[in-house]
C-alpha cells in the first residue's frame, strides 16, 4: 500500500457519505423552510419568540451537561466494545435523566420570578406561557437520553445513508403533527407538540432502524474514566460554545418584546437552514474523517485538513457573500408584511457564515485530544457576545445588536491560527480560498439582487 492510499480510501469514504448527508440535510431544511413558510400564516410573530426563547434555554442546558459521549465512541479506540458501549449509554441515560430534573426546576424558577415581577413587561421572559413550555421539554431530555448508542457508532464508521434517513424520517413525522395541529388549534402549543414528536420518533427510529447490535447499559470503571476524562473538556468547551454561539439569543430575550424577538428567530431560522448543512458536515463527516486520519500519520492528517479546509472555505464563503448583498429577498418574497425586518437581519447575519470557517480546525483540536483550544475559542466569542450585544443594543437598538452579533463571531479567530500555526498546518494552501470565494459570493448576490429589480419593475 502507497502512502497516499490511506488518503484516497479516506476520501471515497468522505465523498460519499457527505453526498448522503448533503441529500438529507438539504432535504430537511428545505422541509423545515416550507413547514416554516405555513406556519408564518397560521401562527403569530410571539409564537415564534416564545419557542425560540424555549428552544434557546433547553440548548442551552444540553450544551451545559454535554459530556462528549458520542465523540468519545467517535474517537476511542475502544468506541466499538461492547461494554464500553454499554458505559457510554449509561452515562447518556443519568445525564438524561438529571437533565430533565434540571428542566423543570428552571420552568418553576420562571413562574415564580415571572410572579415577583423581576421581568420586563412585554419581553419574552414576562410571558405567561414560557414557563409551563420549559417544563414540557422536559420530556425531551428523557427521549434523547434513551437514543441508541447505534447512532455514534454509525457516525464512526461514515453511515451517513442510514443517519441521513433517519433524520429526514423524523422531521416528516414531526412537521405533519406540527402543521395539523396549527391548522385545528392556530396554537404555539403545536410547535411544542411537534419538537416532542420529532425526538420520539429519532429515539425510535435510533433502536428500530439502524443496523447493529444494541448496547445493554452498564458501568466499566476504565472506560467511564476515558470518556468523562475527554468529557470534562467537552463539558466546559459546550458550555462557553453555546454562549459564543446562542448568547445573543439570551441577552435579546431579555431586552425584545415577544413579536420583536420572533422576527429575529425567523431570520435565525433561515440561518440555520444553511449553518444545518454545514454544522451536520461538521460534526459527522470532518470530525470522524480528522479521527480517522490521525489513527493514520500526521502526514494524513495535514492532507485531509488542508482538503477540508478548502472546500469549507468555498462553501461558506460564497454562501456569505450572496446572503449579505440579496438575503433580504428571500423574506420579502416568501414572508408576508409582518415578517418582512428579519430580511435585513437575515443579511447581516450571513456574514457571520464566514467566521465559522474555523470550525474545521476546531474539529482537529478535538480528534488531537486538545479540546481545551476550543474551549479558548468559545470563551473569545462568548465574551464579545455578551459584551459587545448589550452595550450595541443600548447604543444603537437592534441593527447596532445584530451588527455586534456577527462582529464577535470573528473575535476567535486569532486561537485558530495559532493552533495551526504550531501545529505547521498555518499554510498559503489552506488560507488562500476564503476571501476570493467572498468576493465570488459577493458578486453573484449582486447580480441577483440586480436582475430580481429589474423583473420587478
Amino acid at each position: 500500500m502507497t502512502p497516499f492510499e490511506p488518503v484516497a480510501t479516506l476520501r471515497a469514504r468522505m465523498l460519499r457519505a457527505a453526498g448522503w448527508l448533503l441529500g438529507g440535510n438539504i432535504s430537511s431544511q428545505a422541509l423545515r423552510l416550507f413547514s416554516n413558510l405555513i406556519l408564518t400564516r397560521l401562527l403569530v410573530p410571539e409564537a415564534f419568540g416564545l419557542v425560540a426563547a424555549v428552544n434557546t434555554l433547553y440548548f442551552a442546558l444540553v450544551m451545559f451537561s454535554d459530556l462528549g459521549v458520542w465523540q468519545s465512541v467517535v474517537k476511542s479506540e475502544r468506541g466499538t466494545q461492547a461494554r464500553f458501549l454499554g458505559t457510554a449509554w449509561a452515562v447518556q441515560l443519568v445525564r438524561g435523566a438529571l437533565l430533565c430534573a434540571v428542566v423543570l426546576l428552571i420552568a418553576a424558577g420562571f413562574e415564580w420570578a415571572g410572579a415577583q415581577g423581576y421581568f420586563a413587561k412585554g419581553t419574552v421572559y414576562a410571558d405567561p406561557r414560557l414557563a409551563p413550555m420549559i417544563a414540557v421539554f422536559g420530556v425531551c431530555a428523557l427521549l434523547q437520553g434513551l437514543e441508541s448508542m447505534k447512532l455514534a457508532l454509525a457516525q464512526r464508521e461514515l453511515q451517513v445513508a442510514y443517519l441521513s434517513r433517519l433524520e429526514v424520517a423524523s422531521q416528516l413525522i414531526a412537521t405533519a403533527v406540527t402543521l395539523a395541529l396549527a391548522l385545528v388549534t392556530g396554537s404555539v402549543w403545536s410547535l411544542l407538540i411537534g419538537t416532542l414528536t420529532a425526538s420520539a420518533a429519532r429515539t425510535a427510529l435510533s433502536h428500530l432502524y439502524l443496523p447493529g447490535t444494541h448496547a445493554r447499559p452498564c458501568w466499566d470503571r476504565d472506560c467511564a474514566k476515558e470518556i468523562v476524562g475527554f468529557g470534562k473538556w467537552i463539558f466546559l468547551s459546550s458550555i462557553i460554545g453555546f454562549l459564543a454561539a446562542h448568547g445573543e439569543k439570551i441577552i435579546l430575550g431579555a431586552t425584545l418584546t415577544t413579536a420583536s424577538f420572533g422576527i429575529f428567530s425567523i431570520a435565525s431560522t433561515l440561518m440555520m437552514a444553511i449553518m444545518g448543512v454545514y454544522g451536520a458536515l461538521n460534526a459527522h463527516i470532518i470530525f470522524s474523517a480528522l479521527s480517522e486520519s490521525m489513527r493514520t500519520s500526521e502526514k494524513t492528517t495535514a492532507q485531509v485538513y488542508q482538503r477540508v479546509q478548502q472546500l469549507a472555505d468555498v462553501f461558506l464563503g460564497v454562501i456569505a457573500g450572496g446572503i449579505f448583498m440579496s438575503g433580504h429577498w428571500a423574506v420579502q418574497l416568501f414572508y408576508d408584511s409582518r415578517y418582512q425586518d428579519a430580511g435585513w437581519m437575515f443579511q447581516w447575519l450571513g456574514l457571520s457564515l464566514l467566521a465559522v470557517r474555523h470550525q474545521v480546525v476546531e474539529q482537529l483540536m478535538f480528534a488531537k485530544g486538545s479540546p481545551q483550544w476550543v474551549t479558548a475559542s468559545n470563551l473569545l466569542r462568548a465574551l464579545g457576545l455578551l459584551l459587545l450585544v448589550p452595550a450595541a443594543h443600548a447604543w444603537g437598538g437592534e441593527k447596532a445588536a445584530v451588527t455586534a452579533v456577527v462582529a464577535s463571531q470573528f473575535i476567535s479567530w486569532p486561537v485558530a491560527l495559532w493552533f495551526k500555526a504550531r501545529h505547521r498546518l498555518l499554510t498559503w494552501p489552506s488560507e488562500r480560498v476564503w476571501l476570493p470565494a467572498l468576493g465570488v459570493g459577493m458578486l453573484a448576490g449582486w447580480a441577483l439582487d440586480f436582475i430580481i429589480l429589474t423583473f420587478l419593475r
